[in-house]
């Protein structure tokens, strides 16, 4: 399954014990990333049942958490919210894809959920991410640019007190942070 390459080849074991309990046929092209040097295929959707998705969620260690990183990439909304908000609690530094990823995209619930989160989550993996991947930074925010002109300028007719610009502006701090 493609979905082996969206994961750091040290949770190989772990993804292929649990890609078989999702039982997904459908692929969409992925994106790819880098993380620590290496390059990483995330699916742009995935198609897994509903609840055998929310059973695997719930496994304990690396594989919950996979499971909860690939629902973030569920075709339903809900599914990628509800995983986006356990996700977050999280701080495992190669989940950050998958977080970063939901800052582009339409649904402002999940935009808004993730911009409160990030000034208390995991702020050296996500710099050392962003720094990683500037190409794709400067996709996602061109993303929220376009998503707010289509679907949110009514509510939000001034791009600066649109969230998901205020997402991108921390997103960008965040890339230009210096760590220890």
């Amino acid at each position: 399954m493609a979905e082996a390459d969206a994961f750091p080849a040290v949770l190989a074991g772990t993804v292929a014990q649990l890609l078989p309990a999702l039982d997904s046929n459908h692929a969409h092209p992925p994106f790819a990333v880098c993380q620590d040097g290496e390059t990483l295929l995330i699916p742009t959707r995935t198609y897994y049942d509903r609840e055998q998705l929310l059973a695997c969620t719930r496994l304990l260690g690396d594989a919950g958490v996979i499971a909860l990183c690939l629902g973030t990439r569920h075709h339903d909304g809900h599914v990628r919210e509800a995983c986006a908000r356990r996700l977050l609690l999280q701080e495992r530094a190669w989940t950050v894809p998958f977080v970063v990823h939901l800052c582009g995209e339409y649904v402002l619930e999940i935009v808004e959920i993730i911009g409160a989160a990030l000034p208390a989550w995991n702020a050296a993996a996500l710099a050392r991410y962003l720094r990683e991947n500037p190409a794709y930074v400067a996709t996602l925010e061109r993303r929220s640019i376009s998503y707010w002109s289509c679907y949110h300028r009514g509510r939000y007719p001034v791009w600066g007190d649109y969230p998901g610009r205020r997402t991108m502006a921390a997103l960008r701090a965040l890339q230009q942070l210096t760590l220890r």
